[in-house]
């Protein structure tokens, strides 16, 4: 059985901040089987919004709930799978049962998978692993757990609704576990979230968390990019660390100011190290973009010095405060050989 802790919310900020959800639809995950969504559909448990109360709102089925909710009187109990955008190991859950306040699942359990693309999850041969063991779900509240020890990596999650009844919200905090092209010579973007790139820093996410720069595509609108609160500090600045997925050369960066149109950033910097701490304990930083303007709602393309150093860690500095969509980092692992440069991301 695997040993865990429950902590209070406001702590997972400590336990849990470099970690990412990678049962969030941001990241491609899907619900692939669900035994049964009568009142609200379990897609619901992995939007990385927040959920929402709707008081006096009813549809056909009853109360509209911004949640997974099944019906009554389960003689056993009702399960979730959700496949994984990224396969990766798990280190702490977030069971929200927000609103839902009599018709909350009481307990809930997790299980874990590896299941080869393209096979059936639910198949008699696919080898479950209880990873989080039965808990209890108090109502309209965060339900936070920490594992003792980070799993091993698995593609798929079935969450255990016991007997019945409703979650709001499921995160499963962890860690990408990224697949490289074979080629070490492959260009690709070690910042990016699927690459095992993760934010393990950010000075302030008063709006939206940082760790949003790193996610797929460019995303729908404002609330799932970067936003910091506004300044009135002279020389103020905000900042997200980024541990790349691997240690490279960093040649290109694109940074993505899409749907920030008013409260994109003045300027932007962009440094980076190499250390071997999961946050680095240094002020020597490499600077690969000197303060450089942006705009509202557009790409924009650096190519960058120092291409022949090795760095871990980038730091996307914005000068004073605003918004970022994306921040995307192209280059070469260590080891591999450097192409031709400026590098031509039209290729």
């Amino acid at each position: 059985m695997a040993a865990y802790e429950r902590i209070e919310f406001d702590d997972l900020k400590t336990s849990l901040a470099s970690y990412i959800d990678l049962a969030s639809s941001a990241l491609g995950s899907t619900i692939v089987a669900v035994t049964d969504e009568f009142f609200a559909p379990a897609t619901n448990m992995i939007n990385p919004a927040p959920p929402i109360h709707a008081p006096g709102r009813f549809i056909d089925t009853g109360a509209w709930m911004d949640g997974w909710e099944s019906k009554r009187h389960n003689p056993t109990y009702d399960w979730a799978i959700i496949k994984l955008g990224f396969s990766g190991s798990f280190k702490g859950f977030d069971i929200d049962t927000h609103y839902f306040t009599g018709n909350q699942a009481p307990f809930a359990s997790v299980e874990a998978a590896s299941v080869p693309e393209g096979e059936d999850a639910e198949a008699d041969e696919v080898k479950w692993t209880e990873i989080l063991p039965k808990v209890e779900l108090p109502p309209s509240q965060h339900n936070v757990f920490v594992l003792k020890d980070e799993t091993a990596v698995y593609t798929h999650l079935r969450l255990n609704n016991i007997p019945d009844g409703g979650i709001a919200r499921f995160r499963a905090y962890g860690n990408v576990s990224p697949i490289w092209p074979e080629d070490i010579n492959a260009v690709v973007d070690l910042a990016f979230c699927g690459n095992g790139g993760r934010a393990v820093e950010v000075s302030n996410q008063h709006y939206t968390p940082g760790s949003n720069i790193l996610l797929p595509g460019r995303g729908q609108n404002m609330g799932d990019g970067w936003e910091t609160k506004r300044s009135r500090t002279p020389g103020h600045t905000d900042h997200v660390v980024v541990r790349l997925g691997g240690e490279g050369h960093i040649l290109k960066a694109v940074v993505d100011t899409s749907n920030y149109c008013g409260n994109y950033p003045h300027k932007i910097i962009l440094q980076a190290t190499n250390s071997k701490d999961l946050v680095p304990q240094t002020e020597e930083w490499t600077t690969l973009i000197e303060p450089a303007s942006t705009g509202p709602n557009d790409l924009f393309y650096f190519d960058l010095p120092h291409t022949d150093k090795v760095f871990t860690h980038a730091k996307i500095v914005i000068v004073p405060d605003g918004g970022i969509k994306r921040l995307r980092l192209f280059g070469v692992r260590k080891g591999g050989a450097l192409p031709a440069l400026p590098l031509d991301l039209a290729k």
